[in-house]
């Protein structure tokens, strides 16, 4: 039986204290379980109010903009703002961390579906949701992970050490295929969470769905298929990793093929883009195009190179696209509701 280990939405006010204020607006706060917590007002459009952990270094960035991850976040605004506008379908963000897109896709509109199994990484993100009044009743949390096999899995989780910073966002799970990103154990430590299964439990069509999980995005997907057979899912966000063992490396390419044979356009956004983005001024987001200013995955030189090579396009792009060893970040928007639709889904492996 699915067991879904679903996380009240209601802060709970013991504990919590509120410190004094930082500069620029910034408010900082320590938690129950210790952490020391920052929250400041975004500079999105629409705005909403994020709160975080000033550790991580993937913060650091977000903090100094005012928006994590621009060129993906404009993405997100262009693929979900009328989907969730017109009630289309709800948003499922897999390794919702601090609750960055989760957070934003609610205050575009959206309904949202978040798994985090973290609990230090659970107690940030309920912050940001007491933080942003109305915004409860639109999320359901739960503290599990995405897997095809049921059961238990450990998840390494980073543990800075003194004044240090990590990257948080860096848990791996323990799964078939190993550790494909993250810290060694001796920078972690163990927590363990249940599976569960996209398909036990989205129900309806979903505008957009992320997927996070340090390398398992495949697996992910793979409990996603009827979900892909019988609704319409209209965009994807995947943080994809290059794994140094075969069988994920296949697991991923095919992956890959058989989304584009459902009729996904891919883009790409490489680290250095992520950040680099120039965002148009509040009130100028809608039209801006966050979609199809990424660059297309593959790229037109990778199509020709793996031709000449008797590749397939993704399988090129595999090799030359992901320009990042720790990731790549894909986004995907369904072109076509026509093609592919009696592809079985592929095995995870060679």
């Amino acid at each position: 039986m699915q067991h879904v280990d679903r996380v009240s939405t209601k802060l709970q006010r013991e504990g919590w204290r509120l410190e004094a204020p930082l500069p620029r607006g910034t408010n900082r706060w320590t938690s129950p379980l210790g952490q020391t917590l920052h929250s400041f007002t975004t500079s999105t459009e629409p705005r909403f109010v994020f709160a975080f952990n000033p550790r991580d270094h993937d913060m650091a960035r977000m903090a100094r903009q005012g928006v994590l991850e621009p060129a993906l976040t404009l993405a997100w605004h262009d693929a979900t703002r009328a989907c969730c506008r017109d009630r289309r379908g709800v948003v499922v963000d897999v390794g919702g961390n601090f609750g960055w897109y989760t957070l934003y896709s609610i205050a575009l509109g959206c309904e949202v579906f978040v798994v985090e199994p973290v609990p230090a990484w659970l107690e940030v993100l309920t912050l940001g949701v007491a933080l942003n009044p109305g915004f409860a009743p639109h999320v359901k949390i739960v503290q599990n992970v995405v897997y095809p096999d049921r059961g238990n899995y450990t998840l390494r989780v980073p543990r800075p050490q003194g004044d240090a910073r990590m990257f948080l966002g860096m848990t791996y799970m323990q799964g078939a295929a190993g550790r494909l990103k993250g810290y060694n154990d001796q920078e972690t430590y163990a927590h363990v969470a249940r599976a569960i299964r996209l398909d036990d439990v989205v129900r309806g069509d979903v505008c957009l769905l992320k997927a996070d999980v340090e390398g398992y995005e495949p697996q992910v997907l793979h409990t996603a298929q009827r979900v892909f057979a019988e609704r319409r899912v209209y965009a994807l966000q995947l943080e994809m990793t290059r794994s140094h063992g075969e069988q994920q490396r296949c697991a991923t390419v095919k992956m890959l093929e058989h989304l584009g044979a459902l009729g996904y356009a891919f883009k790409q956004a490489d680290h250095t883009l992520v950040d680099a983005t120039q965002l148009p001024p509040i009130g100028e987001w809608e039209g801006a195009g966050g979609f199809d200013r990424l660059p297309d995955f593959p790229s037109n030189a990778t199509r020709a190179q793996g031709a000449r090579e008797g590749l397939s396009p993704m399988r090129a792009a595999y090799e030359r696209d992901f320009t990042a060893y720790l990731s790549t970040n894909l986004f995907a928007r369904r072109a076509t509701w026509a093609a592919g639709a009696a592809r079985p889904w592929p095995s995870l492996g060679c």
